[in-house]
């Protein structure tokens, strides 16, 4: 992805394969025809202003006109239907992100869907699904909105403040890289699967609800993998900071110290979990837990090993308690195959 900014004005240029380029550029305000004339100067112009004052040979392959559109669902869920992706969000201004947002979206559910496939539907988890989604996509779009008129430009006293090309630059940039107000994934600060009052609660360097670091570590095999591997297979993820596991093979210290409490606990918890052993991670002191979402998002951090915070920060990030209800309706519809229960949930995703 480049940007260049020609005569034509700021132009995004993404490399397709075999050596194809996809240009874009934001059109004059007015409703002028765009006409073959029209586009054909723009092109040479973009080129000629790309490559130094000479517009290279070129051979023009396609050609469209779209209308930008901002659009987010007002209900995300009705019952068991879910809307993802498009179904549910347009975000058309800026960047790549439709799609990513969109992939998020399935990232965000999918383990809540299988948990309540599983396990028996859970309302306030799969509730959570367009709170924690549409507060980050809302937030997206009003980032987008704020960042559409420093793109456009339009000269006046604004194009005389030095830097502020470099500043357009660098805002599309991070609309692409995963950076900034247009490009991380969010954090999920308001949401109701979030733990309250956990005394052993310790600060690191992720916040609660935000996307964990990908840092290497070993696994219950005793192989070393990255973190992000262990995601997406619906369990949830205790992740110990104990500095120099790395040097000596699991076998010498999962029965020492404080693992055997640690895997105790982590054994007790309310759904599946997997208990991973890292050297360090930002802003983690050594005997640091940290409990992990099977999205990747960070449920909290504990302070050495607290069961009882452990299973309550798992209870929390599971959407509360189940009650006996539907604890019973799990268990009089484990048997049942996949053609018996295909009508349960249905879901929207397009992109």
């Amino acid at each position: 992805m480049a940007y260049v900014r020609p005569p034509a004005g700021e132009i995004s240029a993404r490399p397709l394969p075999d050596g194809v380029w996809r240009l874009d550029w934001l059109l004059p305000p007015g409703k002028d025809l765009v006409t073959p004339e029209l586009l054909l100067g723009r092109v040479r112009e973009t080129l000629a202003g790309w490559t130094g004052g000479q517009t290279p040979p070129y051979e023009l392959l396609d050609t469209g006109v779209h209308t930008v559109h901002h659009r987010l669902a007002r209900r995300w869920r009705a019952h068991r239907v879910f809307l993802a992706g498009d179904a549910a969000h347009l975000l058309g201004a800026l960047g790549t992100h439709g799609l990513e947002e969109g992939l998020r979206d399935a990232d965000n559910l999918a383990w809540k869907l299988a948990l309540a496939w599983h396990h028996g539907p859970h309302e306030a988890l799969l509730d959570s699904y367009q709170t924690e989604r549409r507060a980050i996509v809302s937030a997206r779009l009003r980032a987008a909105d704020q960042a559409l008129p420093l793109v456009r430009g339009g000269g006046g006293l604004r194009s005389y403040v030095p830097g502020s090309a470099r500043g357009n630059d660098t805002l599309l940039t991070d609309g692409h890289l995963g950076r900034g107000a247009l490009g991380t994934p969010g954090t999920y600060a308001a949401s109701p699967l979030t733990p309250g009052g956990l005394e052993g609660a310790v600060s690191i360097g992720t916040a609660p609800g935000s996307v964990v670091t990908d840092v290497r570590v070993t696994a219950e095999d005793g192989t070393f993998v990255r973190l992000r591997d262990r995601l997406g297979r619906g369990a949830l993820l205790a992740v110990l900071i104990a500095p120099g596991t790395g040097v000596w093979e699991r076998r010498h210290w999962v029965s020492a110290g404080i693992m055997p409490r640690l895997a105790a606990a982590v054994s007790a918890l309310p759904h599946r979990a997997e208990l991973l052993v890292a050297e360090s991670y930002p802003g983690a002191a050594a005997h640091t837990v940290l409990l992990v979402r099977p999205d990747g998002h960070l449920v909290t951090a504990l302070s050495g090993v607290r069961p009882a915070d452990l299973y309550a920060a798992a209870e929390a990030a599971l959407g509360g308690p189940a009650t006996a209800e539907v604890t019973a309706e799990a268990g009089a519809e484990a048997g049942p195959g996949l053609a018996e229960r295909h009508h349960a949930v249905h879901m929207v995703m397009l992109s």
